[in-house]
């Protein structure tokens, strides 16, 4: 078993940061409103729910960012908090480094730009519709499943390249010997 890290890059650092100073000021600009008004309902509506809803997300994103990338017996798994994403070796086409030049124009369909990372339905036009398990934005290594296309981007791409090259080796060797 082979496990991978995936920290995140500066600039998700820096968003994560900005979003946490900026759920602080709308937190307290909802404090401060229902402490002038007195009126309860206002924690509830307008500025109160705000927090509400920037706190939810931020645990999500959170629970759901890719903590590591771990290359198993049978299958790599993208690991985080809540609901890690496995993927049968049995289900990859093809596994390969993506260059730098192949990422650009990639624009965000419905997923998470920068908070805790970069994850979600991503999409160019080299590339079409892919899904992202990200931490940085460079070290992009896709998984083409019979279905999706899958980013991840551990913190040594080369060593994860080698290390599933050679479990490749060893399951492909046990498939035609139990043939």
């Amino acid at each position: 078993m082979y496990r991978y890290n995936s920290s995140l890059d500066r600039l998700s650092i820096i968003i994560t940061w900005c979003v946490f100073a900026l759920s602080m000021v709308i937190f307290c600009t909802g404090y401060f409103a229902y402490l002038k008004s007195g009126k309860q309902i206002s924690l509830l509506i307008g500025p109160g729910l705000a927090p509400v809803i920037l706190i939810g997300l931020i645990t999500a994103m959170y629970y759901l960012k890719p903590i590591a990338v771990t290359i198993g017996n049978n299958a790599i798994t993208i690991d985080r908090k809540w609901y890690p994403v496995t993927i049968d070796f049995s289900d990859i086409k093809s596994i390969r480094i993506v260059e730098k030049e192949e990422m650009k124009g990639v624009i965000r369909t419905f997923g998470n730009g920068g908070l805790f990372g970069y994850t979600g339905s991503y999409y160019n036009k080299k590339m079409g519709s892919m899904r992202w398990y990200c931490t940085q934005r460079c070290n992009f290594i896709m998984i083409e499943t019979s279905g999706n296309k899958i980013i991840i981007t551990p913190d040594s791409p080369m060593d994860f390249m080698n290390d599933i090259k050679s479990v490749e080796r060893l399951f492909v060797g046990n498939q035609k010997t139990a043939a």
